[in-house]
């Protein structure tokens, strides 16, 4: 745990270097462009199914049961209507920060950390295109079913938090994997460094998420979870290449 926390305090650092705070940047412009067009494009409708599903419950959203609602139900519907828009949302704003990270931001980070603490590392990745776009997708696609079969438990009090969280980490946590490694680990040492994953590495996914629920600090997210994910694989990837060299045998000349 000590070990995951010094990793989000270095990757919460290094966000503000020059160089990473210029990807942040660029990243926010890019991504503030599609939500914007996303939620202009989607809200009015969002808003319509979300009332369609809450009928389902026994809410009646017509004007003449608006007119006449009692106060508490009045509060209840005026809650669950954003709320329900928002777990519909959110997939959409989730899936789209992660693929940024991973396409865009994540590369230079890989520069990044590697000249600056990973410099050893051998490159001996042989993962083509191909694969990280099933990788990615196959983690996508886990993640929106997880969150439409889920989305009922919302019902529950704090699952509408707790939910969200767990499968946005799920989501970094795979395809930061991949993505991170890719360009030095071959697919046998991706699958040991999987093998390994850890409380560490749920940690880490499950701050992420966390933060990316809150404004501002949202804004850095996509650098500030690459940089975490980044160091924390690369250093599981250096302790499996380390592993691997204590258990080869020894071959002695006489």
């Amino acid at each position: 745990m000590n070990s995951a926390m010094s990793i989000l305090f270095n990757a919460f650092i290094d966000s503000f270097r020059p160089k990473m705070l210029m990807l942040t940047l660029v990243s926010v412009a890019i991504a503030s462009v599609f939500w914007l067009v996303v939620i202009w494009l989607s809200v009015d409708p969002l808003v319509n199914v979300a009332m369609w599903a809450l009928s389902f419950i026994g809410l009646d959203f017509s004007a003449e049961a608006v007119a006449t609602d009692a106060a508490f139900l009045g509060w209840l519907k005026v809650i669950l209507v954003p709320l329900a828009v928002f777990g519909l949302l959110w997939p959409i704003v989730a899936t789209s920060a992660v693929l940024l990270a991973g396409l865009y931001v994540t590369p230079p980070v890989v520069n990044y950390l590697t000249d600056k603490e990973f410099r050893g590392i051998e490159k001996k990745g042989d993962s083509g295109f191909v694969m990280s776009l099933w990788v990615t997708l196959k983690a996508v696609i886990v993640f929106l079913i997880a969150w439409i079969v889920t989305l009922p438990l919302w019902l529950i009090p704090g699952m509408a938090f707790v939910l969200p969280v767990l499968l946005t980490a799920y989501l970094l946590m795979t395809v930061m994997r991949f993505d991170s490694l890719s360009g030095h680990a071959t697919k046998l040492e991706m699958v040991e460094v999987k093998k390994r994953d850890s409380t560490s590495a749920w940690l880490i996914g499950l701050v992420c998420a966390f933060l990316s629920f809150i404004p501002p600090i949202l804004l850095i997210m996509p650098v500030m979870s690459a940089l975490a994910f980044t160091r924390h694989y690369m250093g599981t990837l250096v302790q499996v290449r380390q592993s691997k060299k204590i258990d080869a045998p020894v071959i002695q000349s006489f």
